[in-house]
């Protein structure tokens, strides 16, 4: 109790509470973190779809890499590269990593300058019998640094499935074209 300042008596007021405690959050405060949590959650979606996209695109190109030491070591062996006859004798490489000698690109092989040719594969090669020139490529979904370093050969006009792999600049590579063709080869 507090002294009233005469004679020693004492009052029987209680002493104000002027700061109120509050034991919960308002309904503002709780939109207001529920809509940055969300945009929160937005971008980082947004960020794994561009993270998965790249590491397809790094699967493509290690393939390419793998396939391109294949075919290398064949030539050491036979003085040629492959050919279709010797591809479909090669019991596994029709499908490393998708069938390189098939049609058009919805079935896995690039068929000239189509819209989402994403994950096309292909291989062609040149002159048609006993072939001294290679080109094997992949589609990627986006432009990667890796297009900087890669053959860029134009195989047009060759057995197999031909492309022009020099069409990979950066403003060309886009998710509705087909431009980010990674090529290794000897042309």
């Amino acid at each position: 109790m507090f002294p009233t300042g005469g004679g020693g008596r004492k009052s029987n007021l209680r002493p104000i509470n002027v700061l109120k405690l509050s034991r919960g959050f308002t309904l503002v405060e709780l939109l207001v973190v529920i809509a940055i949590i969300g945009i929160l959650a937005t971008l980082l979606l947004l960020q794994l779809g561009t993270a998965r996209s790249k590491a397809r695109d790094a699967s493509r190109i290690a393939h390419i890499n793998q396939v391109r030491s294949a075919v290398e070591f064949f030539f050491d062996d036979n003085g040629k590269y492959f050919d279709s006859t010797t591809m479909t004798t090669l019991k596994g490489l029709t499908q490393i990593p998708r069938d390189l000698l098939a049609a058009d690109c919805t079935n896995n092989v690039y068929d000239g300058r189509t819209s989402g040719a994403a994950q096309c594969y292909g291989y062609a090669w040149s002159p048609a019998a006993n072939p001294i020139k290679y080109h094997i490529w992949a589609e990627l979904e986006v432009w990667a640094k890796a297009l900087d370093q890669d053959t860029d050969i134009n195989s047009t006009g060759w057995s197999g499935a031909p492309v022009n792999g020099g069409v990979d600049a950066k403003t060309n590579c886009t998710p509705a074209a087909s431009d980010c063709v990674y090529d290794q080869g000897q042309p």
